[in-house]
């Protein structure tokens, strides 16, 4: 497993914290998810929430509905293993017979 940026993130839970000198400030996490063609993100602040751990829980309760909900993860390395193996049925020798030539 890669170590993650922040040490507060979670597969498929990123914390999101601006830096003090920015004009507004954002502390909160942030859900996102990616299934075939569809994207979800939302994010859970910490001031809507009432803290950081609030917010992280309410994160963690969203991301187990809508990830139960969602069909398989899908990679590209997965999808070109399926057509490899497509591929290769296809292409496969077909026996031939041996017997004597028609002239």
């Amino acid at each position: 497993m890669r170590k993650r940026s922040n040490p507060d993130s979670e597969q498929n839970i990123k914390r999101i914290d601006t830096k003090p000198r920015a004009k507004k400030q954002t502390h909160g996490f942030q859900v996102h998810f990616v299934r075939g063609s569809s994207t979800g993100t939302r994010m859970f602040s910490d001031a809507v929430y009432g803290g950081k751990e609030p917010a992280r829980k309410a994160a963690r309760k969203y991301r187990r509905e809508v990830m139960g909900d969602l069909p398989p993860r899908t990679t590209l390395a997965t999808a070109k293993g399926r057509s490899k193996a497509k591929a290769k049925k296809s292409s496969a020798k077909k026996p031939v017979k041996k017997g004597k030539k028609k002239r």
